[in-house]
């Protein structure tokens, strides 16, 4: 087995079962019938962004091991201001950052193929964990938002004078 065929076991469809059960779209396509339902919707994406989470903790303590401990590149999580985490490259002296050090890595002519594969399987792991973790964050803050204005809605409602 191959570095990279390694790398896509470990992050493969078995790794995103459990998570796919919860992630249906079913959930968000439906009639919310209240706050209530919305809160539930959005503890379920920080559930899922806790499982893509996990995942990314994998891909960090792969590249935190030989081979890929030895190279000039290193994986690291970048905190947003909204409280979200991604997945960035660095240079091992932190001066520089983004795919550009990636590719500097990859494009190295004396990188073994193998190696080059599996950074390869790295990177477009990385980048679709990164667009998972960006779209749960973005889906939670819509249902929170969602579940807010309903709440004003319902205050709204029961502040209204009733006719008798």
């Amino acid at each position: 087995m191959t570095l990279a065929e390694a790398i896509a076991r470990r992050l493969s469809a078995d790794a995103y079962r459990e998570f796919a059960q919860g992630a249906s779209l079913k959930g968000l396509l439906k009639p919310f019938k209240g706050k209530g339902e919305l809160q539930q919707f959005a503890e379920t994406i920080l559930r899922l962004r806790a499982q893509v989470a996990e995942l990314m903790a994998v891909m960090l303590a792969i590249m935190a091991q030989p081979p890929f401990s030895l190279l000039d590149l290193r994986l690291v999580v970048q905190h947003s201001a909204t409280g979200t985490d991604f997945l960035r490259w660095r240079s091992p002296d932190f001066q520089r950052m983004g795919v550009q050090v990636w590719q500097e890595a990859v494009i190295q002519p004396r990188l073994h193929p193998e190696l080059r594969q599996a950074l390869y399987q790295l990177e477009t792991n990385r980048v679709v964990l990164n667009l998972q973790m960006s779209s749960l964050q973005s889906l939670y803050r819509q249902a929170i938002t969602g579940a807010s204005k309903l709440e004003a809605a319902e205050l709204a409602l029961t502040r209204s004078p009733t006719e008798e």
